[in-house]
Parts: C-alpha cells; sequence; structure tokens
C-alpha cells in the first residue's frame, strides 16, 4: 500500500509540473488537430501525402467548391440574422434558402459541391450540437433528479416511436423497417430551440422554485441519447450483409468502447492543460473541438458513428464538470466561443444543405398533408403521454405545458440523420425511396414545428411559469413556519410558491392539484 501511495504521488506531481504540462498539451493540441484535419479531408491516416492522380478538373472542382461553400456561408449567415430580426428561428430563414436555391434551375446549377463535402459539412455541424450539448448537460442535477427526467424522456420518446411507426407504415405506406428510422427522426427533440428558450427562462428565474429549465434540459438529453443511439445501431444493423449477431456483438462493444474512451479523454482533459496555465481557455477551446472532430468523424468513415458519439458527448459534459469549477473564468469562454461557432458557421451551413435536398418537383399536396398527419400524430402522443406522466409529479397544469411545448421542435438532428438515412440506403433501391419520403417528412417537419413552438414556447412560458426571487425565499419560509405552528391561514400564494413535499400531493386529488 506504501508502494501505491508513493507511486501514486509521484504521478500526480509529475503530471502537475508546469513544462511537462505544457509539452503534453503542445502534443494532444498538434496530435488531434492531424488526426482531425486528416479525417475531414477524408485521407490515409498513415501516409495522407500519398500522391493522387490530379487533374485539371479535379483543381477546377476544388477552388469551386471553397467558393461555393463561402458564398453559402455569408447569405446564410445574413438570412439568419434576418429571420431572428423576425422573431424566427435562425435556422428556419436557412433551411427556406436551401429550398430556394434547390428549386430553381439557375441556382441549382451554381450550388453544386461534391457528396464528400456535403457530407463533412453535416457532420462538423453534428459535432458542433453534441459538443454544445455536452457542455449544457448538469451531470450533477442529471444524477440527484434521475427519475422525472429519464422518466418522461424515455416513456415519451417510446410512445411517440410507436406511434409514428405505426402512422407512417399505414399513412405513408413505407416497409416497417423504414417506418422505425422514421419514427426515430421525426421524434428528436430539437436542442437548438428548446435550450435557448430553457436558458431564458433561467435568466429571467423563471419556473426556477421547481427547476423547470433544468428538468427539460435533462428530458432533452435524455431524450436525444436515446434516440440517436439507437438510429445509429439499429442502421449498422439493416445496411451491412454481416450477419446480424456479429452485427450486435460490434455495436455492444463498440458502445463500451465509446463510453471507456469518452471517461478517459475526458480525464485527460481534466489535466491537460493547468487552470492556471497561460492561455488556458485557448487550449481549451482548441483541445475540445479537435479530439471531437477526430472521434466523430474517424469513426463516422470506419463506420462505427455510435462510439464516436457517445465518447464525444461524453467527453465534453465531463470537461463541463471539471472546467466550471477549477478557474475564475469558468467555463463561459468556452460555451461563448462553440455557441458563436454555432450561430455563425455550422447553423447556415447545416441548414441550408438539408434545404437543397428538397426537391419541390417530386413533392404533391398529398405527399404534404400525409406527412403532417404523421408529423401531427407524433406530436398529439407526446403532448398526451408528457400530460399523463407528469400528472403525479411537482409540476402543475402550467408548467406541464411548458414541458409539453418544450418537446415538440424540431430541427437539428433532423438536419443531420435524414440526409445520412438516405445516403445509407443508396445502395438498396427498395429502401432509397423510402428514405427519400422520409427526408421530406423531416423537412417539412422542421419547418412546421420549429417556428410555430419556438414562438409557442417563448409566449406561453413567460406567461405561465412563475418568477423566483431567491431574497424573498427566507421571508417566505419564516411566513411558513408561522402560520404552520400557530394554525394562521396559509396565504395560497405563499404555499403555491413552495415546493409540495411527496404526501401533501398524494393527499390531494388531480382536480385540487391544479
Amino acid at each position: 500500500m506504501h508502494c501505491v501511495a508513493r507511486l501514486h504521488n509521484t504521478l500526480h506531481n509529475f503530471l502537475n509540473n508546469r513544462e511537462i504540462n505544457a509539452i503534453a498539451t503542445t502534443l494532444l493540441i498538434f496530435l488531434s488537430l492531424y488526426i482531425s484535419i486528416i479525417t475531414l479531408l477524408g485521407e490515409n491516416f498513415l501516409n495522407p501525402l500519398a500522391d493522387h492522380p490530379v487533374t485539371t478538373t479535379n483543381e477546377d472542382v476544388t477552388v469551386r467548391t471553397i467558393f461555393v461553400v463561402f458564398i453559402l456561408l455569408v447569405v446564410g449567415i445574413i438570412v439568419a440574422k434576418l429571420s431572428k430580426a423576425l422573431r424566427l428561428p435562425p435556422l428556419f430563414g436557412c433551411l427556406a434558402l436551401g429550398i430556394v436555391i434547390r428549386n430553381i434551375v439557375v441556382f441549382e446549377q451554381f450550388f453544386v459541391f461534391p457528396p464528400f463535402v456535403e457530407t463533412m459539412i453535416r457532420k462538423v455541424a453534428l459535432v458542433m450540437i453534441v459538443i454544445r450539448w455536452g457542455l449544457a448537460t448538469d451531470v450533477q442535477f442529471l444524477y440527484e433528479n434521475a427519475v422525472m427526467p429519464v422518466t418522461i424522456g424515455l416513456v415519451t420518446a417510446i410512445g411517440e416511436i410507436i406511434a409514428v411507426t405505426i402512422a407512417s407504415y399505414f399513412i405513408l405506406n413505407i416497409s416497417f423497417v423504414m417506418s422505425i428510422f422514421c419514427a426515430l427522426i421525426l421524434v428528436t427533440v430539437s436542442p437548438a430551440v428548446t435550450v435557448p428558450a430553457m436558458i431564458s427562462f433561467k435568466d429571467k428565474n423563471l419556473g426556477s422554485l421547481k427547476r423547470i429549465p433544468e428538468n427539460v434540459l435533462a428530458i432533452c438529453c435524455v431524450d436525444n441519447l436515446f434516440c440517436v443511439v439507437v438510429f445509429m445501431v439499429l442502421s449498422s444493423i439493416i445496411f451491412t450483409d454481416a450477419p446480424i449477431a456479429t452485427t450486435i456483438l460490434l455495436n455492444a462493444g463498440t458502445i463500451v468502447f465509446g463510453i471507456i474512451g469518452g471517461v478517459i479523454v475526458g480525464w485527460l482533459l481534466w489535466r491537460f492543460p493547468r487552470s492556471d496555465a497561460p492561455h488556458t481557455q485557448f487550449a481549451r477551446i482548441l483541445l475540445l473541438g479537435a479530439i471531437c472532430l477526430s472521434m466523430m468523424i474517424g469513426t463516422y468513415l470506419i463506420k462505427y458513428s455510435c462510439s464516436g458519439f457517445l465518447a464525444a458527448l461524453i467527453t465534453s459534459a465531463m470537461c463541463a464538470m471539471k472546467w466550471s469549477t477549477d478557474n475564475k473564468d469558468k467555463i463561459e469562454s468556452v460555451v461563448s466561443t462553440y455557441k458563436y461557432i454555432w450561430d455563425s458557421f455550422a447553423l447556415p451551413l447545416l441548414f441550408i444543405c438539408l434545404g437543397m435536398k428538397f426537391d419541390c418537383s417530386t413533392l404533391t399536396w398529398e405527399i404534404v398533408f400525409l406527412c403532417i398527419a404523421v408529423i401531427a400524430i407524433g406530436l398529439l402522443v407526446r403532448t398526451i403521454l408528457v400530460m399523463l406522466v407528469t400528472l403525479s409529479s411537482h409540476i402543475n397544469f402550467k408548467e406541464q405545458v411548458v414541458v409539453a411545448l418544450s418537446l415538440l421542435p424540431r430541427a437539428t438532428f433532423q438536419a443531420d440523420l435524414a440526409p445520412t438515412l438516405v445516403l445509407m440506403a443508396a445502395p438498396f433501391p427498395d429502401m432509397s425511396k423510402d428514405a427519400a419520403l422520409i427526408m421530406k417528412a423531416a423537412i417539412l417537419s422542421v419547418l412546421v414545428t420549429a417556428p410555430i413552438f419556438d414562438i409557442l414556447l417563448n409566449l406561453v412560458g413567460s406567461k405561465y411559469l412563475s418568477r423566483y426571487d431567491a431574497k424573498d425565499t427566507p421571508v417566505m419560509e419564516q411566513n411558513l413556519d408561522k402560520s404552520y405552528m400557530n394554525g394562521d391561514h396559509v396565504d395560497d400564494s405563499i404555499y403555491a410558491a413552495r415546493p409540495k413535499t411527496y404526501s401533501e400531493y398524494r393527499s390531494e386529488t388531480v382536480i385540487e392539484r391544479y
């Protein structure tokens, strides 16, 4: 034991040495940048400078692609700002711009780039989503209050998946397997709409007494994690020629490997760089982005994307746990940097690329109404399940409405999962037709739900959630204690502001609770 303790102390002192820590951090940065750049370019990891047949056509395509992406980015940023000025989600304007480009012949012929570039744009945007998701996840809150978020997240997601699977099978007339994929894509809640609204409510102290914003963020985390992991695992099983048993074992292994890898990388980023080192925040931003890019895009290229997804999410969440407490700047600069990257680069390009998949020439009013019917059935089932699951919880009817509305917007994951499904289904003629229809349904779900529920959530949340001032807490508690002890009349407003105990709620009827 004495030797183990000495070894632990020696290792601890070695890692905390300023010069050694700086050297190790520099090596980590260069290694992560190397891997991320190689994966983005799709080059050979061991021999990235291998000779390629160079032609004038290839050079022209590369220059044209860079120019087209730059033009789309500039126009997308402008359109996103205009949408925000009109009180619409920025993604709505970018999606509409992509649809316009796709359906006007002149624009369609000009704004063309290779499929690999479009795939990398989507994957980089997905990495930004996962990093921001992990940084926003309150692991401590989720650990201490897991019952409500996990119950609502899983029960409502599974219920909506079942409803949308049945609806798409009979209404859209697609195969059962593709109906499941359709459900997994359409039911995933959008962090791009829900998270900003919840952060706004937290800043205004709306619903803070019962921690409604924190609960909603935790519910979204559970919902997204379940749907995305199931989608990735199922796609690796369906779109392969390998035996099912082998594929399932490989997926189980990659999930375990992703979890372990995420924990190890997260622990490394706790140690490197030191919290008191020069340019700590810059090094952390660079390391987190490069490592998550390497893990997610690298595993995607070797067809085990679930492993990289879990590893990147766990790494980001672990970084948020440590970095939020170990320095005076906390984690604000890291969060604000990735928010800027998402708003200024990833969001415009992601949703423009999604809109460019929407071909109106193959669309009929019948398809539009059928897709909207499937979407509406799923939203209705989700709302009913949220209200039922939260009946015995500590939140009242108005807060139940806010929770239900927060789980209805669709946007970010639909923009990546739907094109990914189309790409994977391309070698299978029977499935590719269904995948194209699912793509249309996914785009329609973004067009319909994102602006409507973004506006409704902010309006209803501001009206239905009660404002809580922490300064009034001692006075409220004193009044409550005095009233109960002396048998005085308890003011209803004070009682309403106080979180009720489980026994008090169980003694009420459902009507009294509302």
